[in-house]
């Protein structure tokens, strides 16, 4: 690692875990962790074979990379010593918001990450972006030794994919539960659909999510939408009469 020594990472949560492990595999050691959950902690240290550290201001690393939620992110900066050069992992924080540091920066894992999961952190785009050209230099290497995808990115356009990320992933995640939940409620088998989700994301490595869209409203099949509409109620029939409208409104646009 060109110009970052020793590392260490605060936080316990999905991206510390996942972006830790990586780091060891790569054969990228790790110093230190802090973590607020004492157990957590402890037991990222055994893993890693790292120490824990006593407080934020205590972490004597050149580098460290904080995984914590967005909301604690600038308070954890603040105690860190103003020597420790820091990048931090969130989509939607502006580094602006640290102007009056030097030697800060973002490295970004544009993926979703649960521990029960593994993750191929080779396949994973991670975004760059830092206060100077030579830290931004050093995160780019650093993240190439996890990563075969790295970009520089902006805040501007870094919030902008987080924000596509939240449509591709967090909402479509979302109702999916919601189709598990109607076939739990109606005792039905959801693992029937499985073969369906994966040809859902199979196909857009060779079709245009535009190109790829079927179902009623692609078809403009009012009469299927009308009877599905009926079969549900609350938020679940608010939810599919927005969807089917949009689709609508998109292809009567073009067809």
């Amino acid at each position: 690692m060109k110009g970052i020594k020793s590392m260490s990472i605060i936080g316990t949560g999905n991206v510390a875990f996942h972006l830790g492990n990586s780091f060891i595999e790569s054969g990228i050691p790790i110093v230190s962790v802090f973590g607020r959950n004492t157990s957590k902690t402890q037991e990222l240290a055994d893993l890693w074979k790292c120490n824990v550290a006593a407080s934020i201001s205590e972490l004597d690393s050149d580098f460290v990379l904080v995984c914590v939620t967005d909301s604690s992110i600038e308070e954890v900066i603040a105690q860190l010593p103003i020597r420790c050069k820091v990048a931090f992992t969130s989509g939607s924080i502006d580094l602006v918001s640290f102007s009056e540091r030097k030697n800060t920066g973002v490295f970004y894992p544009l993926q979703t990450f649960s521990k029960e999961k593994n993750v191929n952190i080779f396949e994973v785009p991670i975004l760059i972006e830092a206060d100077s050209s030579d830290f931004a230099h050093e995160l780019f290497d650093l993240a190439l030794a996890l990563s075969s995808t790295v970009h520089f990115a902006s805040s501007v356009e870094r919030k902008k994919y987080h924000l596509a990320a939240v449509w591709a992933n967090n909402f479509t995640n979302h109702l999916v539960y919601s189709a598990k939940k109607y076939l739990d409620n109606e005792n039905l088998n959801w693992q029937l659909l499985m073969p369906l989700l994966k040809e859902t994301l199979d196909k857009l490595n060779y079709l245009n999510p535009y190109d790829a869209q079927t179902g009623p409203a692609r078809r403009k099949d009012l009469h299927t939408i009308d009877s599905q509409e009926k079969m549900q109620e609350g938020m679940q029939k608010e939810l599919y009469s927005l969807l089917t409208k949009s689709i609508l409104e998109t292809y009567s646009k073009h067809d």
